[in-house]
């Protein structure tokens, strides 16, 4: 059964969910239209190992920190939830981006252990700003800095000031690499995206079914785990919250992103694997659970295949 086979952590359980993962990948490239050049090869390379590495990634931050069992349900969810939006597979800029925000969690959420501290938020300051510099509206996301600084040691006011310099140093040797390169200046007004809030993108066909798919996943998955947060014990929960407050941001990001074409969901799918993972761990209705699994294996390849 299926079910038993991700509530378990083996090294085979890894290799089969990365070659799902790269099978729709070179699907959602083969339908966009693959093209047989050196650029486009490496570029197909490049994108390919930034989609399946961050899945080894969130397994281990999500184990590290005890936010799931010793299961492999999370990095399931994470390819069933990235497949839904497959523009997002053919744009090298978002996965890319993806990755930064994703090692920026991790120190984030390392706060907890409340070891060099000014460090791990230097650090995840700098990966939201390399983030930002790769696709800007994932800028975004330092709001988890200052969440992590609120609920881990909020009366040090240096940690409120370390963001700043952090995403200011970011632009300062953006501007070093192309005043080097290109011989000009970084503009402010080069470096910050417009915001756009018009939705007609998404009534497209194969788009509406990723956003209607994507928003009924948030509305259930997110009822189970906020009833589930209120019985975890009070030293888990900050950890909690902050997870679920990188969902918020993520959507808020992919609600102000210039271009609407579902890529810019891909930011939801991290957190809403991991917020989803508490019903795929429920002891009860084995049976749900394994059709449960089922449909979010089948649905990604029904939807590029056909």
């Amino acid at each position: 059964m299926l079910s038993s086979f991700f509530s378990k952590s083996k090294p085979i359980n890894y290799i089969v969910v990365a070659l799902y993962m790269l099978t729709l990948f070179v699907i959602a490239h083969y339908k966009r239209g693959f093209v047989a050049e050196s650029g486009y090869i490496i570029k197909f390379v490049a994108g390919a190992l930034l989609y399946v590495l961050p899945m080894l990634m969130l397994h281990f931050i999500v184990q590290r920190n005890d936010l799931t069992h010793k299961g492999t349900h999370t990095i399931l969810l994470y390819a069933f939830l990235t497949a839904i939006v497959p523009y997002a597979l053919t744009n090298t800029t978002i996965l890319l981006a993806n990755v930064f925000v994703l090692l920026a969690l991790r120190n984030v959420l390392y706060l907890r252990n409340e070891k060099q501290m000014k460090s791990k938020i230097f650090n995840a300051t700098i990966y939201i700003g390399l983030s930002s510099l790769v696709y800007f509206w994932s800028i975004g996301f330092i709001i988890l800095v200052f969440i992590g600084i609120l609920y881990f040691e909020p009366k040090n006011y240096r940690n409120w000031i370390i963001p700043v310099i952090g995403l200011g140093m970011v632009y300062l040797f953006a501007n070093c690499f192309t005043l080097l390169f290109y011989d000009s200046f970084y503009t402010f007004t080069e470096y910050v995206a417009p915001v756009s809030v018009s939705y007609q993108g998404y009534l497209i066909k194969d788009q509406l079914f990723s956003v209607g798919i994507l928003g009924l996943c948030m509305l259930f998955f997110s009822s189970i785990y906020l009833i589930k947060l209120n019985r975890k014990a009070a030293n888990i929960k900050p950890v909690l919250r902050l997870v679920f407050a990188y969902l918020i941001v993520a959507v808020g990001v992919a609600a102000i992103a210039p271009q609407k074409n579902t890529s810019e969901l891909f930011f939801v799918a991290i957190p809403l694997a991991i917020i989803g993972t508490p019903y795929l761990e429920m002891s009860s209705y084995q049976f749900a659970k394994e059709i449960n699994i089922w449909v979010f294996i089948l649905i990604p390849l029904t939807t590029l295949l056909f």
